[in-house]
């Protein structure tokens, strides 16, 4: 009976253990244990278009890019910059209810110029 007892004691510990090596790998990976920088990729929004494809609009440093992502590719859309004082805003509104999604709001952005470059092209 006591050798059951310490095989159970002794596979505890190393079931514990590992779960503390996994989470420290993870905490280390991201640097935020050693009070090193944030990563410098973000993940700002994903929006799911079909069962295997997605828009991801993702950060990197003073851009923002929007990537259409399939099963078979990656596809750079749009860049945008981001002007500094935006950069530091909270990507969250305190509003949720009235809030626009920042990935809606570029499409919108998108949309209303290329309506307007169209129509200044066709009164050419």
């Amino acid at each position: 009976m006591t050798n059951w007892l310490s095989f159970a004691f002794s596979f505890a510990i190393v079931l514990a253990l590992l779960g503390a090596v996994l989470f420290l790998m993870k905490k280390m990976q991201s640097g935020n244990l050693l009070g090193l920088a944030q990563r410098r990729i973000r993940l700002l929004e994903t929006f799911s278009t079909g069962p295997r494809q997605k828009l991801i609009l993702v950060r990197v440093r003073d851009q923002e890019i929007l990537i259409g992502l399939t099963a078979q590719q990656m596809t750079t859309l749009a860049s945008f910059t981001v002007p500094e004082e935006q950069m530091t805003l909270p990507l969250t509104s305190n509003d949720e209810a009235t809030a626009i999604p920042p990935l809606a709001k570029r499409f919108a952005d998108m949309l209303k110029s290329a309506k307007n470059g169209g129509q200044e092209k066709s009164g050419s």
